[in-house]
C-alpha cells in the first residue's frame, strides 16, 4: 500500500514538473520582449494626410506592390474587409490602394485614399 502511494506522488510530481516546464517555455516564447525594428517604427510614424510619393521616400524605397481593395478604415491601424460584417458599422466601403513592403520577415502596409492621402498604416510579421 505504501508503495502505491510513493509511485503515486512520484508520478503527480513528474507530471506536476513537466507541466510547469512546458507552461514556463510557452510564456517565454509568447512574452519574450522583441525588439521593434527601424522599419517598423519608420511605418509607424508615417504621418497622415502625405501623398504616396512623400511616404515612398521616408520609407527608403518604392513598394514591392500596390493593390486596390474596397474596405472600412476603422483607425489609422485598423482596416476591415469590405466583406467583413463587423464593419457594417462604420459606413459604406471605399477602395483603398494598398502600397505594401516587406523586411527582414515584417510586412507594412500604407493605404491611400481616393484623394490620393496617406490615411492608415500598419505592420505585422
Amino acid at each position: 500500500m505504501k508503495a502505491k502511494r510513493v509511485r503515486l506522488i512520484v508520478l503527480a510530481t513528474a507530471t506536476t514538473v513537466v507541466a510547469l516546464m512546458a507552461f514556463g517555455l510557452a510564456y517565454s516564447r509568447i512574452e519574450s520582449p522583441r525588439p521593434i525594428s527601424r522599419f517598423e517604427a519608420t511605418i509607424a510614424s508615417l504621418p497622415l494626410g502625405i501623398s504616396p510619393d512623400e511616404a515612398d521616400a521616408i520609407i527608403g524605397s518604392t513598394p514591392d506592390s500596390i493593390t486596390e481593395q474596397d474596405g472600412l478604415l476603422v483607425s489609422p491601424v485598423t482596416m476591415y474587409a469590405a466583406s467583413n460584417e463587423k464593419g457594417a458599422k462604420y459606413g459604406e466601403p471605399q477602395t483603398y490602394s494598398m502600397r505594401a513592403w516587406e523586411r527582414d520577415g515584417v510586412k507594412g502596409v500604407v493605404a491611400v485614399d481616393s484623394d490620393g492621402k496617406v490615411v492608415g498604416r500598419w505592420t505585422w510579421r
